[in-house]
């Protein structure tokens, strides 16, 4: 192995660059290809994290990028390997997640009539990444920087890498990268304040609909600025914990999260939307394309400057900081009561499970982060899991993959092993990825993972139900996920109460191993909350 600071292979290249940028974790399931680079990962410190399938490596790798900031990053071979790592790339490029792939591929000095393991590994991903590149010896250690400022952003995204176990092992040479360093532009705070004082005077019923473009650092600002203002506000799923869901003048979560007729009525009853951070990518249903909508964005990306005249380019954190002492430009009509009114109603119908976000709620700490799935359960728990400021919630929301919350559990645990981690997934989510219980296990993360057992695949279920169609290719048979887990290493159990419930994820919160539990629903009354 080369030492730190004199590298010369391509694998000691990457491998340094990587540790340099902050990566401290890989996730994925090697290859012949990707030995060496493992090799030199190791040396220089960072862990490598073996999953049970490429996917679940992905979606780990992403999470843990977010919740650090340095890009995620997942490793896997060729073929078949580079294959299983698309849906979390494509995952992590809709959701603005940094992650950096780097898969195995053929030695160029291949001849082309050698078709085993050959696919057009670059020609397949480009498309849908902000960067893609192969690992070659001249210019290696530009390509990785490349691949890293592509995935950080703006906008962050994924990057793919390609590299042959000959490259790898071969002596790098200097040489260019291809990503272009930009500086950002966009109004300066003050006159953009101006820009939305003014619109905001023009209206009678605004609602503001807060994105994942918000900083973090600036949530108490905008809390501020909406309680000064008396704002009514939404958010997206990806927005959950940057405002208070629980003050008066919170209307509910846009969109594609439950009660979808309730919430296309309120943006419906605005005189204006107001997107504070709002991405077009976290939008899963069409209502921009007619609102009254005005784009609050970020600098940089390809969206930021959609929507004509009706977008404001700045930097959100001192927008919001100015905004927050600055005198409302007028009093406005609060249109969203009936809102409010109906999301409470479904909550309370009979038979609906509210009640699971709810006890969650009491049982989690504030810091605690929550993953999901997709499905019914997300819809669930976007509308009635109320997330505080210190907490977060983190769901696949722009490609809305199943398969995403148990291992997006276990990324976050290491990468915020101080907080509390729950994974909420479907019982079909988690037969796509329970076997990375063992993951969690092996790796020392304690965390939870409450399965919302109904047998079916509620949503699609509950889709032919308001089609007036019979259920057909939607339930499963009987499967004892306690035994599952169990035989996983982890502990498990049932709940069917809210205070079993609450009781269980109460033990859960420690450093055991991981926890299941295992809640009945029964299909059909998730229809209360879609």
């Amino acid at each position: 192995m080369t030492a730190p600071g004199s590298a010369t292979t391509v694998a000691a290249v990457v491998a340094e660059e990587l540790a340099a940028a902050g990566v401290r974790r890989a996730f994925g399931v090697p290859g012949g290809e990707v030995l060496g680079l493992l090799h030199e990962l190791r040396g220089r410190g960072v862990e490598f994290v073996l999953c049970r399938h490429e996917s679940a490596a992905g979606m780990a790798a992403s999470a843990y990028g977010r919740l650090t900031g340095a890009p995620g990053l997942a490793i896997s071979t060729l073929g078949p390997g580079a294959c299983n790592l698309l849906l979390p790339v494509a995952n992590a490029q809709l959701d603005r997640e940094p992650l950096v792939c780097i898969s195995g591929d053929l030695p160029a000095a291949f001849p082309a009539s050698h078709t085993h393991q050959r696919l057009p590994l670059l020609q397949t991903f480009r498309p849908i990444v902000n960067y893609a590149a192969a690992l070659r010896p001249a210019g290696a250690r530009a390509t990785v920087r490349s691949a890293l400022r592509a995935a950080v952003g703006p906008p962050a995204g994924a990057a793919f890498l390609t590299l042959s176990a000959d490259d790898g092992d071969a002596t790098s040479a200097p040489g260019e990268g291809s990503w272009p360093e930009t500086e950002p532009d966009g109004r300066p705070p003050e006159e953009a304040v101006t820009l939305v004082s003014s619109r905001l005077a023009a209206a009678d019923g605004p609602l503001v609909v807060v994105g994942h473009e918000v900083p973090r650092a600036a949530a108490g600002s905008l809390q501020r600025w909406l309680r000064g203002w008396r704002l009514p506000f939404a958010v997206t799923p990806r927005a959950k914990g940057l405002v208070d869901e629980r003050d008066e003048r919170f209307v509910g979560v846009l969109d594609g999260a439950g009660l979808l007729r309730v919430m296309r009525e309120a943006v419906a009853a605005a005189d204006l939307v107001l997107g504070v951070g709002l991405d077009q990518v976290e939008l899963i249903q069409p209502w921009h394309a007619t609102a009254p909508v005005l784009w609050i964005r970020e600098p940089g990306g390809p969206e930021a400057r959609a929507g004509g005249g009706n977008v404001i380019v700045t930097r959100l954190h001192p927008l919001l900081e100015v905004l927050e002492g600055a005198e409302p430009p007028r009093r406005w009509e609060d249109r969203f009561e009936v809102t409010r009114t109906a999301r409470q109603r479904a909550a309370r119908a009979p038979g609906s499970p509210a009640w699971i976000p709810q006890a969650l709620a009491i049982a989690l700490p504030e810091r605690s982060i929550v993953t999901t799935d997709v499905g019914s359960h997300k819809c669930l728990l976007c509308q009635y899991l109320p997330t505080p400021d210190s907490g977060l919630f983190l769901t696949s929301n722009g490609l809305s993959a199943m398969g995403y919350g148990l291992p997006a559990a276990i990324g976050a645990k290491l990468a915020a092993p101080e907080r509390p981690v729950v994974a909420v997934v479907g019982d079909g989510g988690f037969a796509m990825t329970g076997q990375e219980l063992e993951t969690a296990v092996r790796v020392h993360a304690p965390i939870t993972v409450v399965v919302l057992a109904d047998g079916s695949l509620s949503l699609i279920r509950a889709l032919a139900t308001q089609r007036g169609m019979p259920p057909y290719g939607v339930d499963f048979g009987a499967v004892d996920i306690v035994k599952i887990a169990e035989a996983c290493g982890a502990r498990a159990t049932m709940a069917g109460t809210p205070a079993e419930l609450q009781a269980a994820v109460g033990d859960s919160l420690g450093t055991g191993p991981p926890t299941v539990i295992v809640v009945p629903v029964p299909a059909e009354s998730y229809l209360t909350v879609l």
